[in-house]
């Protein structure tokens, strides 16, 4: 299963939620001030429900229209994602669906 998440930018938070329309998984935010990531509701919200092999993809939307290093933050924000997905989604992937 692969799951996409886009990250997008809005009033002085960065915004992560399932791609597909009529998600009922939520949103996550993380305030630009102090960069905290709820990981338990991160995790909740990411990997709760998995029940076969997973493949997470960030996606980058944040306009490139914005202040440069609103930009920034935002690049490093889904490459952290990322990065911690793809370290968890392995983990799973080996211990609970690998034969």
């Amino acid at each position: 299963m692969r799951k996409t998440y886009n990250v997008r930018y809005e009033g002085g938070k960065y915004i992560i939620e399932y791609s597909l329309p009529g998600n009922k998984e939520g949103t996550l935010e993380i305030d630009e001030k102090n960069m905290e990531l709820d990981s338990a509701k991160f995790y909740k919200m990411v990997f709760e429900k998995v029940n076969e092999e997973i493949e997470i993809v960030i996606a980058n939307q944040i306009s490139t229209t914005l202040d440069a290093s609103i930009v920034k933050k935002g690049t490093r924000v889904c490459e952290t994602l990322q990065s911690l997905c793809d370290d968890i989604c392995k983990e799973i992937n080996k211990k609970c669906f690998s034969a």
